[in-house]
């Protein structure tokens, strides 16, 4: 009879431990996926950092020039696209290249990336040309010894040959399950969001809709903006970019 008692506890208590673990197994994979998804972001984050500084650096050495800054960009994305393979020169050529063209892609995609420049503006350009040798540039030379006032452009020429680029970059969330929660929480909630929603409510949802924010509407991709701002003394003259919202 003790026996028989002793079995039916230990079955018990196996039943209550099963039904416990599929009730935290979702939970905890979950967040397993959560800080899978979160350190693709942060990796992203990073190079988008060093991307844009080494594209405003670009622009700073070439007037300011738009194209340079996308150039630039192309470059310091490169890392997010190249793909380890076999060793050897032919082979790890074929890999750079590839990953310009997939970075340069992305980076000329204007649904996936917006560059600005945020400084110098075009009413300091307006207002500093005319003090250039060409007319048609903000002057860079012998900066030290020029007048600090502010005669118009909201800033004094030493503050106009700043470069500030700001670059806002659609990420392509990969991990699955958390890629479309993660959409569906932050950036495209569904219209009517109901209090109290869960997890699988928010899976369920095809969000919001939305095709005017920034990020959505991309052939069904779910992607979260991540935006990065530089600054660079002007190395070179600033003339007009050509754009000022590129690419």
């Amino acid at each position: 009879m003790m026996n028989r008692h002793a079995r039916h506890g230990k079955q018990r208590q196996s039943g209550q431990a099963i039904a416990e673990y599929i009730y935290v197994f979702p939970i905890l994979a979950l967040l397993i996926l959560g800080a899978i998804q979160f350190g693709f972001i942060y990796q992203t984050k990073t190079t988008l950092n060093y991307a844009t500084f080494s594209a405003t650096r670009q622009g700073a050495l070439n007037n300011g020039a738009m194209s340079a800054i996308v150039d630039g960009l192309t470059a310091g994305m490169m890392p997010l696209f190249t793909h380890s393979g076999s060793t050897g020169g032919d082979r790890n050529l074929e890999l750079l290249k590839n990953a310009w063209k997939l970075a340069n892609q992305q980076v000329t995609d204007p649904k996936l990336t917006l560059i600005t420049i945020v400084n110098p503006t075009s009413s300091a350009l307006s207002a500093y040309q005319d003090k250039s040798e060409s007319g048609d540039e903000i002057p860079n030379d012998n900066l030290m010894y020029r007048d600090t006032d502010i005669p118009g452009g909201g800033m004094n020429i030493q503050d106009a040959n700043l470069l500030k680029v700001r670059v806002t970059y659609c990420y392509k969330m990969a991990v699955p399950i958390l890629n479309k929660l993660i959409y569906n929480l932050v950036i495209d909630p569904p219209a009517t969001p109901t209090v109290g929603n869960t997890a699988a409510d928010m899976l369920a949802s095809d969000g919001g809709g939305s095709a005017g924010k920034r990020c959505t509407g991309i052939a069904d991709e779910y992607r979260i903006p991540i935006t990065s701002e530089a600054v660079v003394r002007m190395q070179s003259p600033f003339k007009d970019p050509g754009k000022w919202i590129g690419p």
